[in-house]
């Protein structure tokens, strides 16, 4: 029986890209709540909390660590981003198994932070694959849709793992809570175990190679840079240098910085203006900021991947910032209404829906200005580049904040937000016309 080649097949490619998505979402999830309620109730201090989060988060900000590496050794007889996830879901089951053992979470501490940050060099490997490989063999009529389908598996997987997973463990304690985690990621990681890439890959070590020959879907990547990764350490550096050279490259990168940036300059100052200027409590800012904006993000970023492969990402993606830009203008001069409970809730739901929406088709433009021999670096950087605008401008908040005050900054934010509307156009990868 011929093993499935996911190039091959459309929807099982698009099921098992957004199921190694859900893979990633599970453990941050179970990290930032599931894991931190155990800890909680077993006496730790805020600190300790504090320190493992810290060990949890640190491999996700060094993730562009592994694109060049993943793109300078992704190539086997295994396929080129495969054996590489195979191994970083192998390591998060083995680190999960650990941590099992763990009689008492607060007992050790300091086992417990190295298993958790090993546990999330393992799962920010496997995110820098998928995207490497979901741009290896999504064609370009595919990626928008898939990239919203995949950003809100990844919301769904959060669900699972803070939601799903405290609830087994508040009725059987955290060692149930472990087993459940350790069956999700390894019932997931049977799909790339029992898949391959492309024909002529082969499944396991004593398969026979396979000649089938290729669909069309896939002859986006038949170009021979698609096909070739780099060579050396060199030829990397210098196919990297030369993607950057690229107009719609280098705009693509200015506009990482600030597509969520202004979300990151807003949402210190949110949380202070709704819970202790406006009265809020804290659950009631928690259930609409973490449950129906959840929620709605996730719909937005589902429904801009169909609606950047139907109207194109660019087109997509602009008209986001441009309603989003409007949306914090409006609410930034709106101070009467602030009061209005209704109002607000709806305000956020929208806000969350329109960034989900956003980045969905962000990821596409990103897939298509990628060049898929370097796809793990280029991509990798792109997204550092999104984490590097929102984790610096976050700095700024409470000096804006004091300087312009509240609606002062939100209309900075929403200046920063408009702003982006006016790069989309330069992203665009113009191709050279091939004679006739």
């Amino acid at each position: 029986m011929q093993p499935l080649a996911l190039s091959e097949h459309r929807i099982i490619r698009i099921v098992v890209l957004c199921a190694l998505y859900v893979a990633q979402g599970v453990p941050f999830g179970f990290l930032t709540v599931t894991l931190a309620a155990a800890m909680a109730a077993s006496g730790a201090e805020t600190e300790a909390i504090a320190s493992v989060f810290a060990l949890g988060t640190l491999p996700w900000a060094l993730k562009w660590v592994w694109g060049p590496f993943v793109d300078r050794f992704g190539n086997s007889r295994f396929g080129r981003r495969r054996p590489w996830i195979l191994v970083a879901q192998a390591g998060m089951i083995g680190t999960l198994v650990a941590m099992a053992m763990m009689p008492d979470p607060v007992a050790d501490l300091q086992t417990l932070g190295t298993l958790v940050l090993l546990h999330n060099i393992f799962n920010s490997l496997q995110d820098v694959c998928v995207d490497a490989m979901a741009i290896d063999l999504l064609p370009p009529e595919d990626r928008g849709k898939a990239s919203g389908l995949m950003y809100g598996a990844k919301y769904g997987g959060t669900a699972i793992g803070g939601g799903g997973l405290s609830i087994i463990a508040g009725y059987g304690g955290m060692p149930l809570a472990y087993v459940g985690m350790i069956i999700i990621i390894a019932g997931i990681a049977l799909l790339p175990l029992l898949t391959i890439e492309k024909p002529g890959d082969l499944l396991f070590p004593w398969s026979k190679p396979t000649t089938i020959e290729k669909s069309a879907s896939v002859s986006h990547t038949e170009d021979s840079e698609a096909e070739t990764p780099p060579r050396s350490a060199l030829a990397l550096l210098r196919d990297l240098g030369g993607a950057f050279t690229v107009r719609a490259a280098i705009v693509t990168a200015v506009v990482a910085l600030l597509a969520t940036a202004a979300s990151g300059l807003l949402s210190p100052i949110a949380t202070n203006l709704f819970v202790g200027d406006l009265g809020w409590s804290q659950e009631e800012y928690g259930a609409a900021t973490g449950g129906a904006a959840v929620f709605a993000g996730l719909a937005g970023a589902v429904l801009g991947g169909f609606l950047a492969d139907l109207l194109g990402p660019r087109r997509v993606f602009a008209a986001c910032s441009l309603v989003l830009g409007l949306l914090l203008g409006v609410f930034g001069l709106g101070d009467a209404f602030w009061d209005d409970r209704m109002l607000v809730w709806g305000y956020l739901i929208i806000e969350s829906g329109l960034a989900g929406c956003l980045n969905a088709a962000f990821f596409a433009i990103c897939f298509g200005v990628c060049r898929p021999s370097i796809a793990a670096t280029q991509f990798t950087a792109y997204m550092a580049l999104m984490n590097l605008g929102v984790a610096g401008i976050y700095t700024l908040s409470g000096p804006f904040e004091a300087r312009f005050g509240v609606q002062g900054t939100y209309l900075i934010g929403a200046g920063i937000q408009l702003s982006v509307v006016l790069l989309v156009p330069f992203t665009l990868v113009l191709r050279p016309k091939k004679p006739v």
